[in-house]
């Protein structure tokens, strides 16, 4: 079991992941199955298959779901329309038969002329009151104050405002140009981030390596939501038509939903890998259009000692308050005993940071809620990882050695 909180990528509902399916491009069945010759072999054709079956009833039910919701809208603007005539009707029955605001009377020529006569006189009026107060602005400054309306556009206040707007654009450049110096003399002199190294060849191609990664890390999270769209479908199919019971399981829908259901997971877990395969080489968090967290730095520890994580948080830029953060809740897990006797060994929650737990040891030890419950006498085995909500996460494992 698994104990996650604050999700990071929230989940999509059904309806919605059903209708983003792309049939052009089907979700591969591995990281593998998409690329020739392993595309060819008959466990990838047979996945492959499995899910674009899958994919191609995914895309008839949101076929059918668009239609519904065309009709429903339709007939919601139908009886809006309708709504608004009555509103409309009634509202001119409260009015005279020659009043300008029903209407059946606004585009009577006379009602026009009544607009516009009407739009002049408050123009007019606001022309006039925004006469007297520049006159009245002006009257305050001096004969030859550049700020005076009339002044504006004298060749001597053209000239001074020039002047003005070079000498503030200079000293800008100037305070960047200091600005960039003392960054570049922080970093290596190869550094990639160096302002004089940015357009290298070598930093260049580094960017698009970079760019590349991070964009099939991306993908790689799209096609899994696909995927749990498709799984959803699987497993609807799967209990609708009753394929735990022994005279359904060689239905064919049955053998369908089963292969899709194996071919899923398969695929599922080979983009989950290869997408933590991306997070362990970033630097920085890949960030949406928005600037949520799209994609974790992954910070793999050896343990959940004050040592190694130290040692870890040392090696990317993390800013105080997160690598405080990490470092306590990284003592407060240390902290459980590693020798337990007990039936169940309550975990340490935070309050700051997003944790998930797992056994890897599911006969020794299991998650129940906030708590690990022993089953028998050996080690348990935890994964642990927790997070920030800037990005950063640590991914390590504590043993525990039950004795019942």
């Amino acid at each position: 079991m698994v104990v996650r909180r604050r999700l990071i990528i929230k989940s999509l509902a059904f309806t919605l992941l059903l209708t983003s399916l792309n049939l052009v491009s089907i979700p591969s069945a591995n990281a593998g199955c998409q690329d020739y010759p392993e595309s060819v072999t008959p466990i990838c054709v047979a996945e492959n298959l499995a899910i674009a079956k899958l994919a191609q009833e995914a895309y008839e039910a949101a076929q059918i779901a668009k239609r519904l919701q065309e009709e429903q809208t339709a007939r919601y603007w139908a009886e809006k329309d309708a709504a608004d005539r009555a509103a409309t009707a009634a509202a001119d029955n409260a009015l005279a038969p020659d009043d300008c605001a029903r209407s059946t009377n606004r585009y009577l020529q006379r009602c026009i002329d009544i607009a516009v006569e009407k739009a002049r006189i408050a123009n007019e009026a606001k022309d006039a009151a925004d006469r007297a107060a520049t006159a009245a602005a002006d009257n305050k400054l001096a004969p030859d104050d550049c700020a005076r309306s009339t002044n504006r556009y004298v060749q001597r206040c053209i000239d001074i405002a020039v002047e003005k707007a070079r000498l503030a654009n200079e000293a800008k450049d100037a305070a960047d140009r200091a600005a960039t110096a003392a960054a570049d003399n922080k970093l290596a002199p190869d550094d990639c981030a160096r302002s004089t190294n940015r357009v290298t060849q070598r930093c260049g191609e580094i960017l698009a390596e970079k760019a590349r990664v991070e964009n099939e890390a991306i993908d790689s999270i799209r096609k899994i939501r696909e995927l749990d769209a498709l799984q959803k479908l699987a497993n609807d199919k799967y209990t609708a038509n009753k394929c735990d019971e022994a005279a359904n399981r060689l239905l064919q829908v049955c053998i369908d939903s089963k292969s899709g259901t194996e071919a899923i997971m398969a695929s599922t877990t080979s983009l989950a890998k290869k997408i933590s395969q991306t997070q362990s080489l970033l630097t920085n968090p890949v960030l949406d259009a928005n600037g949520e967290v799209l994609l974790n730095v992954l910070l793999k520890s050896n343990s959940l000692s004050s040592k190694d994580i130290s040692s870890l948080l040392a090696t990317r830029n993390l800013n105080s308050d997160d690598k405080k953060l990490l470092s306590s809740y990284a003592q407060k897990l240390n902290s459980i005993k590693s020798t337990s006797s007990s039936t169940s060994i309550k975990i340490p929650l935070s309050t700051s940071l997003d944790e998930e737990f797992t056994s890897a040891t599911p006969a020794i030890c299991k998650i129940d809620g906030g708590q690990i419950k022993t089953l028998k006498s050996g080690v348990c085995v935890l994964n642990v990882k927790f997070a920030t909500e800037s990005g950063f996460e640590v991914e390590t494992t504590k043993k525990i050695t039950i004795k019942k």
